[in-house]
This record gives C-alpha cells, structure tokens and sequence, in this order.
C-alpha cells in the first residue's frame, strides 16, 4: 500500500532535540507514514545508528504499516542537508511530502492536520505554525521570508517536478515560489498548531511573524 505521507528529517548536531523530534514522529495518530531521517555527517547521529535505536524503531514502526529509512550521509549540506532533503523527495514514495526540522517538535495530530489535503484537489496547501521562542502563532503567506516548508504539504509528484531544494537556510524561496506557480494550492482555514518552531527562524524578523 503506498504511504498516505512521506516526511524529510535532515539531521545535524543536537542529539537530544533530535530524538526528540524522532519521537514525535513515532506518536502520530495515523499510521501508513514513509520517514527519512538522515545524518549530515554527524557523529551524534551516527551514535543513534551504531547504538541500534534507529533500527529497532524500524523494525517495530514495520509492524504499523510504517516505512523508516535511516543513513548518516557525507558532508553535504553545510549542516542544512539540503542534498538529503533531495534525496527524500526522489525517493519518497508517499503521496505527499512535507518538511520536518530535527529541532523541532510536532504534536500528535501533525499528519492527521496536514492530510486535510486529501480532501481536495490541491497540490499543496500550507498551515499556520506556532514559534515557540516568543509565544507566537505564525501565519504564513506566499511571499519570500513568510513561509516555511514545515509550513507546506504537497503532493510528490509535484516535489519531484520542482528545482531542486537549494537553501541558504533551510528554507528555499525558490522551490516555494515555483511550487505555487506550477501547482494549484491555498492556506488551510483550520487554525490547529500542529508545528511548534522551537527557534526563531532566521529567513525572517519578529516584524514579519504576525
């Protein structure tokens, strides 16, 4: 049966933060999920790898109908692993994709929300998020420094049709921008906090998180 989701973790540094995030995939409320979570060259993680937690997770994520694939990759992305992120998405093979940070955190329902999508005929659709740091809710738009990929959900045959994912930061403008011209997407009207954002992101300014 194919993943009803795929979710793209690259991970650098920050070993606990990034269990953390691991676990928070592990407690969704729906099953039928695709993950990777991939090392960027990181000692810490592959402490992860070489202690057996990430294959013991597989192993017991397998039994749910859930798919895990794990590496610790060379040097790549200048600790954005955005040539992981790469590798997620031609690789993925759920019928939607989204974006996760290995130090952030998700709540429960994060897949159930995202996969409102399924509804409808769209081939994205993006979400509010909730930036932690400074006790806010941040309401995305489509402009340059507004939003996030952990904002976005699209399908991904889509991911795969769009310039490769090249940030300076974790976030790409470019893949973003030619995601809302090939695609047809709109903002969810649903106000659930499914994202908490556990630093303040540096695409963007206090000023521009409404």
């Amino acid at each position: 049966m194919q993943p009803r989701i795929t979710i793209s973790m690259a991970c650098y540094g920050r070993p606990e933060r990034t269990k953390r995030s691991i676990q928070c995939i592990l407690d969704q409320d729906t099953n039928n999920w695709e993950a990777f979570i991939m090392g960027d060259c990181c000692p810490d993680f592959q402490k992860l790898i070489d202690s057996g937690y990430l294959q013991s997770i597989k192993e017991e994520q397998e039994k749910k109908g859930n798919i895990i694939h794990f590496f610790n990759a060379e040097k790549n992305g200048g600790g954005c692993g955005y040539k992981l992120i790469n590798h997620a998405i031609q690789n993925a093979t759920g019928k939607y994709f989204i974006f996760y940070a290995n130090d952030d955190v998700i709540l429960s329902n994060h897949f159930s929300n995202y996969l409102e999508i399924e509804n409808t005929d769209l081939d994205y659709m993006f979400f509010n998020s909730w930036i932690d740091p400074i006790d806010k809710t941040r309401v995305p738009k489509l402009v340059i420094c507004e939003i996030g990929h952990s904002e976005i959900i699209l399908t991904t045959e889509l991911a795969k049709q769009l310039p490769e994912h090249s940030p300076i930061y974790g976030h790409d403008w470019e893949f973003i921008n030619a995601m809302s011209k090939q695609g047809k997407g709109e903002k969810s009207k649903n106000n659930i906090l499914s994202y908490r954002v556990m630093h303040v992101p540096m695409f963007g300014t206090k000023d521009k998180i409404n």
